[in-house]
């Protein structure tokens, strides 16, 4: 045990708070990788982006290669640091085992110090009003602050084999998307819109809607939220100019913090089928048995 102590030290009881620990469990119907998640960390702007794998081992509806984009929105600082279950268990960590169950997600509510163990990468001076996430890996231990998180469950295959298509209000190109998502028995393809030249897409769409009567489902100013019924004239063309065409229309929903995704309703058979293999085939791979 002599290498646990030279990285973590060797006092234990004494430096462990005994105050209850308030805390929200992240990971109750998925979690990481048990052997290999495989943690990948970026920069944007100020938020901080974690990519991992899922376990598939242990929740059904996830198979291998599925994966998770972690969004810390508005993120001040953060740590990866090499404390083990191992060492967490020989109190090595400031966290007492029992108060705290490892390999899980946590938002640490109060009780627990704030600051956080070395090495830490500040993004942020201001940390305030931020919160405080704890994530318990194979091998690592993941803590930062704050404002919120965003979940984003993907399959690297599916992504990978997902074409990038024209999505088109009238007659100007507004952006385009990989349609990386779907519900392949009801014929439905959505995923994020990356604009073109649009700073705003709240308020694009919302005048957009005004403009040309239609309704919407849902509309929140203060989250930039906006859910919209089938609008007409919204369109998605492949790059060989072929219109993705469902029986039911073109609709949009998300949020200025999660994106913009544009949802293709009803596309028939067997054309999703051709257009979408990857999707059919994800579909199918949940239910094949071992």
């Amino acid at each position: 045990m002599s290498w646990i102590n030279k990285i973590f030290g060797t006092n234990k009881v004494e430096e462990i708070p005994t105050r209850k620990i308030d805390y929200i469990q992240i990971t109750k119907d998925w979690n990481a990788d048990p052997v290999s998640p495989e943690i990948e960390l970026k920069v944007d702007e100020i938020d901080l982006i974690m990519d991992i794998y899922l376990n598939h081992f242990q929740f059904d509806k996830y198979q291998e290669g599925d994966k998770v984009k972690i969004r810390f929105k508005n993120c001040a600082e953060y740590s990866l640091n090499t404390c083990n279950d191992e060492g967490f268990y020989h109190g090595q960590y400031r966290i007492k085992p029992s108060k705290l169950e490892w390999g899980e997600f946590y938002e640490i509510k109060s009780g627990l110090d704030r600051k956080l163990p070395n090495p830490i990468k500040i993004i942020q001076n201001d940390n305030s009003d931020r919160k405080h996430f704890i994530f318990f890996f194979k091998d690592k231990t993941f803590e930062c602050l704050a404002s919120d998180y965003y979940l984003d469950f993907y399959n690297e295959k599916v992504l990978k084999n997902c074409k990038t298509y024209k999505v088109v209000l009238g007659d100007k190109e507004i952006g385009t998307s990989k349609l990386e998502k779907a519900d392949a028995p009801m014929g439905v393809a959505f995923g994020l819109i990356e604009f073109n030249g649009i700073e705003t897409p709240y308020e694009f769409f919302k005048e957009y809607c005004l403009k040309n009567n239609i309704v919407l489902n849902n509309d929140d100013r203060k989250l930039e939220f906006i859910d919209t019924q089938v609008i007409l004239e919204l369109k998605v063309f492949r790059q060989d100019g072929l219109e993705i065409k469902g029986v039911a229309g073109n609709a949009i929903m998300g949020m200025k913090d999660k994106g913009y995704e544009i949802s293709i309703l009803g596309i028939s058979y067997p054309f999703y089928e051709e257009e979408f293999p990857h999707h059919v085939e994800h579909y199918g791979n949940m239910f094949k048995k071992e």
